[in-house]
């Protein structure tokens, strides 16, 4: 699909919008929060330290996300680079809706791209920074409306369809969690944690089980070159050789066993599975749970932010927050209670985030 790029001029302009609203939200946030600090509430506050975890998490990705889409290649390769190729070999519905947001978009480029910065980095700060106002729960419900828009068009269902897999894409998508961490964030004060926590639990259970099905198919190539391919694509991106060392040797030793890595990669989540829903509260499904996420994100996804056409952090940084999260709701946070009774005798300062 070959498409005339922005003139130098219009990227320019991008940026000068870009630079104007900056300071714009930075003179904004600073007053806001100045008046904030100012006021004094006497209620306590309802919710305990994941939620207040989860928020800023949600918040601080999404801020990166809005500040990587300003990357100068999102202003020109965003089509060719990133939605067009996702389109091959999806099912109808799938492509119809990526084709319609490519034609959208291929109006003035430039001009949706500074909506995408500002949208995501509006969403963020308005979570960051809403407390339990009102302002949060919009915030939220703008993560998810625009949160499906981006995770149908931009991550193509997170690959669901078509290579679908944990390791190398991210599979079900990163927004599709940053979606779920909203629907947590909206539920009432009321048994939240136990809601939250048993949520959680079945979302990690499945997470693996679909990971296992998706890493299992022989359809996806995984069992042949497919996965070594993907790991190598990752080590070439532009990044420190201290990052990208690591991804070589290991798509050097898939290239050389494919089969017994990938055949390793099923098993390890299907004990993830089976761990989440038999032992879910265990510090040892917690903690493998953890060392796995991390290492796949570092030598499958390669952290999503490299190469300066990264649209985020991929599903790794988001499961990882999730877990802390979690580990709040369990023994292993067993810390956070100390914190929530500091807060709640000083909820002033808690109203901030």
């Amino acid at each position: 699909m070959g498409r005339a790029l922005p003139s130098a001029i219009a990227i320019v302009r991008f940026y000068q919008v870009f630079a104007v609203l900056a300071m714009v939200g930075i003179i904004t946030v600073a007053v806001w929060v100045r008046r904030q600090r100012q006021c004094h509430n006497a209620t306590d506050y309802p919710y305990p330290q994941a939620y207040r975890w989860l928020a800023r998490g949600l918040a601080g990705l999404w801020i990166l996300d809005g500040l990587l889409q300003a990357q100068p290649l999102m202003n020109t390769h965003f089509i060719n680079g990133i939605l067009a190729p996702s389109i091959q070999s999806q099912p109808a519905p799938l492509a119809f809706a990526i084709k319609l947001g490519i034609r959208l978009w291929a109006w003035n480029p430039v001009a949706w791209n500074e909506v995408a910065v500002w949208v995501q980095i509006t969403i963020g700060l308005m979570i960051l920074l809403g407390g339990l106002s009102v302002w949060r729960r919009r915030a939220l419900w703008m993560s998810l409306g625009w949160g499906l828009i981006v995770w149908i068009v931009g991550e193509a269902m997170g690959s669901l369809f078509v290579e679908g897999s944990w390791v190398i894409a991210g599979s079900p998508g990163s927004v599709l969690f940053y979606i779920l961490v909203a629907i947590l964030l909206l539920l009432p004060a009321e048994n939240w944690n136990s809601r939250a926590s048993r949520g959680l639990r079945w979302g990690f259970a499945g997470l693996w089980g679909l990971s296992t099905v998706l890493q299992v198919l022989p359809a996806s190539g995984w069992w042949g070159a497919s996965l070594y391919h993907g790991v190598l694509s990752m080590a070439q991106a532009p990044q420190p050789e201290v990052l990208s060392a690591p991804l070589y040797i290991w798509a050097h030793l898939i290239h050389a066993h494919p089969i017994a890595w990938n055949g390793t990669l099923v098993a390890i989540f299907g004990i993830l599975a089976l761990l989440w829903v038999i032992f879910p509260k265990s510090p040892l499904t917690w903690g493998v749970t953890t060392l796995i996420t991390f290492l796949t994100w570092w030598l499958g996804q390669d952290f999503g932010v490299l190469g300066g056409m990264g649209t985020d952090a991929n599903s790794g940084a988001i499961l990882l927050l999730i877990l802390a999260g979690y580990a709040l709701l369990t023994p292993h946070g067993s810390s956070s209670r100390s914190t929530d009774e500091q807060a709640a005798q000083n909820p002033s300062r808690s109203n901030l985030v």
